[in-house]
């Protein structure tokens, strides 16, 4: 009963904007279309509407669209939380939001690391998500000691201080990238100890399987494409997974071979790995993906009062922005359908 108080008002608002998500018809017109131009006279007639009209097709800009896009996703994401009367749900939601300002975080960190000169406003939404931070002072700074100190009141302070002479001692980015994200993994997991047993136990799958993703992900990229071995690549899998974890990789360490490390994490739902480990890592992640809004689309199709309903829901949501985003800039390079099809999780 007391679910069904907790989540009556927002069952409610979170079924009206599941309806407004784009239907399986309207991503074939638009994996049919011509070109850009037609994708973008089909996005007019859905509810993206006011947001694809104030856009100019002439120049043909698409990162000024997309920050359009992930704009109205935060919109959407604040007012999910405006919604929800308790708070540790709402902190939940807020730690969802994050993840948002996690990737700016993480996006300006590597221009910084590159020294590359940009123009600041290209790059970022342009408002404050959930913590003030100055990143045009992060980009000036000359040292990560002085990055640290400008993330004194946010929370991505401690894994950066962790992880500070690592980084220092290799010189690549990814011992700030990695801390980051298994920080944030790490809280977004105890952040759900409070919910109740059917919360507690749907938000654990759903973001078990998320874990999964990133972990298999990294796996495979740093051996695929950074030759890191095993020993340097466990420190960083993450707690917490649905069925990927140290254990399931642990028997690697030191061992070498991409298809080791398949082996070890393409079993049970992810065997299709196997198959897929020659091909682009963009598809094994589309695969994964697959796995995720499967059991999504189950969560949503079960009891309605439950955390599921949020955490499903804005799922959907941030993967039917990433798809239209993706879509439109493969129509704008001319890539054949079959192609712009490999890129999207529809």
């Amino acid at each position: 009963m007391l679910d069904l108080a907790k989540y009556s008002f927002i069952n409610a608002k979170i079924r009206a904007m599941l309806s407004s998500l784009i239907t399986q018809d309207i991503f074939s017109s638009l994996l049919e279309s011509r070109d850009i131009y037609e994708a973008l006279d089909i996005l007019k007639e859905t509810p993206y509407k006011d947001i694809v009209e104030k856009f100019s097709s002439a120049s043909q800009n698409l990162s000024v669209l997309e920050k359009e896009f992930l704009r109205n996703d935060l919109n959407i994401y604040r007012k999910v939380y405006d919604a929800i009367p308790t708070k540790r749900e709402k902190e939940f939601v807020f730690l969802l939001m994050e993840r948002y300002e996690l990737e700016e975080l993480k996006l300006i960190l590597r221009i910084w690391h590159k020294k590359v000169a940009i123009k600041l406003e290209d790059y970022l939404l342009g408002e404050k998500i959930n913590y003030t931070i100055d990143f045009e002072k992060i980009l000036r700074a000359q040292t990560i000691e002085e990055i640290i100190l400008l993330l004194d009141n946010t929370p991505y302070k401690k894994p950066l201080l962790a992880s500070r002479d690592k980084f220092k001692e290799k010189k690549s980015i990814f011992y700030l990238e990695a801390p980051l994200d298994a920080d944030y993994y790490e809280r977004l997991m105890l952040s759900i100890d409070g919910f109740s047993s059917v919360d507690k136990r749907i938000a654990k799958k759903i973001l078990g399987i998320e874990i999964d993703i990133a972990n298999i992900s990294w796996v495979i990229r740093l051996e695929k494409y950074y030759s890191m071995a095993m020993g340097e690549i466990l420190p960083w899998v993450i707690p917490g997974g649905d069925r990927i974890n140290k254990d399931n990789v642990i028997n690697l360490y030191g061992a070498g071979g991409l298809s080791n490390v398949v082996d070890t994490v393409a079993f049970g739902p992810y065997i299709k790995i196997k198959d897929l480990i020659e091909e682009n890592v963009n598809l094994i992640e589309n695969f994964l993906y697959e796995i995720l809004l499967r059991e999504v689309r189950r969560v949503l199709a079960g009891f309605p009062f439950t955390i599921g309903i949020i955490l499903g829901y804005l799922i959907l949501k941030h993967r039917e922005t990433k798809n239209i985003i993706s879509l439109l800039y493969a129509k704008k390079y001319g890539l054949k359908k079959e192609e712009v099809g490999s890129l999207l999780n529809i």
